[in-house]
């Protein structure tokens, strides 16, 4: 465990305030809990300190090997990283006097947070800067503030929440006339709206924000719109206006050499492939989706294409590859608790166990795959989690009854996305059993 000493030195390091470090030498105790708190979370941020420490904020935390040594060196922040110096820089701001700082550092923290997946700090950095933009009415920092709330709540599944916070950013950008502001938040409230269900509003969302790119000539913004609308596509069933569109979107990420939506890309291909069921053709997608994004560092969507691509390689019958993407998928999406992910997840092992003739465990699987589903509120895989669970007990010819319901809710929820064809193949299926 860490000892006293380390963690006071390793805090006054990084408030890098005199005053402040006075008070620190003093003794852990001595420092106000409120910022006590809020520099332990930042050092926990930058990876100086585990993250399996317990909340009493001192000795109980663990520092890392490169935090005992930034403790016990007290480097120059020319010697550190330019990630952990440009976070240590918005700690420090953060800590100002000055309004303006304050308020330019947690425009950066929260950034960062969000960039790191650390959802409890971008919100708590998003409450006190909406705070302080109340205060001098600055409508821009608010917005931005609420802008990054609703994503944070996006990340956690709660839709109806995500969907608030944006609509009060889209109203404060329509108010200061920032029309890529408006853009964005079009954009997020039509994926909010698609993982719900209602791809009319979906659509519309993403037809305005697409409208709004090419007013104000941002090409890379378009082509992340149009890419979103062609993902709607898929889910309708509307497979050649999709393919078209996520053609185009890929060839101008590669061209701009914008790797990381060059990958997110890559997936919607596969994924397209995936619902037309040319699993084959979609394991190449994710595989390209994986390399790239393993080069990159792009955690978030190379858990979405490992998952994706375990399914894919257990409907190709590729089992060991299946449970190896699978199990990292999982190790990615346990910590965050992504239950849509998750859900998928628990699907694809529910397929391995089947291809292996073990039912009663597929079973187990497919059950907590449609329990994940339901609790995270996306439509979408629900049905697929349904659907998935009823042809494989009809494929064993088990529990007839049970295979039908699950058809049947499988088809309805398909039906009220707007994939007719989708729903048609599942109530021809259920007229044969």
């Amino acid at each position: 465990m860490a000892g006293r000493e380390e963690i006071v030195g390793l805090i006054a390091y990084v408030l890098g305030d005199k005053n402040r470090q006075i008070l620190v030498a003093r003794g852990l105790d001595a420092v106000p809990k409120e910022s006590r708190i809020a520099a332990l979370r930042g050092l926990q941020d930058l990876g100086w300190i585990g993250h399996n420490g317990v909340a009493d904020f001192e000795e109980s935390y663990t520092l890392t090997r490169d935090g005992r040594r930034i403790a016990s060196e007290k480097p120059a922040m020319s010697c550190l990283e330019k990630c952990s110096r440009e976070h240590v820089e918005a700690l420090r701001l953060v800590d100002s006097d000055a309004e303006a700082h304050m308020k330019r550092g947690l425009r950066s923290l929260v950034a960062i947070d969000s960039d790191l997946g650390n959802w409890d700090s971008a919100l708590i950095h998003c409450y006190h800067l909406k705070r302080l933009a109340g205060q001098s009415k600055d409508h821009s920092c608010s917005a931005f503030a609420c802008f990054h709330q609703g994503k944070v709540e996006m990340a956690q599944n709660r839709w109806d929440e995500a969907l608030e916070s944006i609509l009060n950013a889209n109203e404060q950008y329509v108010e200061i006339g920032d029309g890529k502001g408006v853009a964005v938040a079009n954009r997020a409230m039509g994926v909010i709206y698609a993982h719900k269900g209602d791809h009319a509003s979906s659509i519309r969302c993403f037809e305005s924000s697409l409208s709004m790119a090419r007013m104000i000539g941002d090409r890379e913004l378009e082509a992340k719109a149009e890419g979103n609308l062609a993902n709607v596509y898929d889910l309708e069933g509307r497979y050649e206006e999709a393919e078209r569109s996520h053609k185009r979107c890929l060839e101008f990420f590669l061209e701009t050499n914008d790797l990381a939506s060059a990958a997110r890309t890559a997936n919607n291909l596969g994924v397209l492939n995936l619902l037309q069921e040319r699993f084959q053709t979609a394991a190449e997608y994710f595989e390209k989706t994986i390399d790239s994004c393993r080069k990159i560092k792009n955690k978030g969507v190379l858990g979405i294409a490992l998952v994706n691509g375990g399914y894919s390689y257990a409907r190709c019958g590729n089992v060991d590859r299946a449970v190896a993407y699978t199990d990292e998928g999982v190790s990615i999406f346990k910590e965050p608790n992504d239950l849509n992910l998750l859900a998928l997840a628990y699907r694809n092992y529910g397929c391995i166990e089947m291809r292996s003739g073990k039912l009663e465990s597929a079973c187990d699987w497919f059950e907590k795959s449609v329990r994940a589903a339901k609790a995270s509120g996306v439509e979408d895989t629900l049905a697929a989690c349904c659907y998935e669970y009823g042809m494989n007990l009809i494929q064993a010819a088990a529990d007839y009854r049970l295979a039908k319901k699950l058809l049947k809710k499988s088809a309805s929820m398909f039906r009220n996305m707007g994939n007719a064809s989708k729903a048609r193949r599942i109530e021809s299926t259920l007229a044969t059993t």
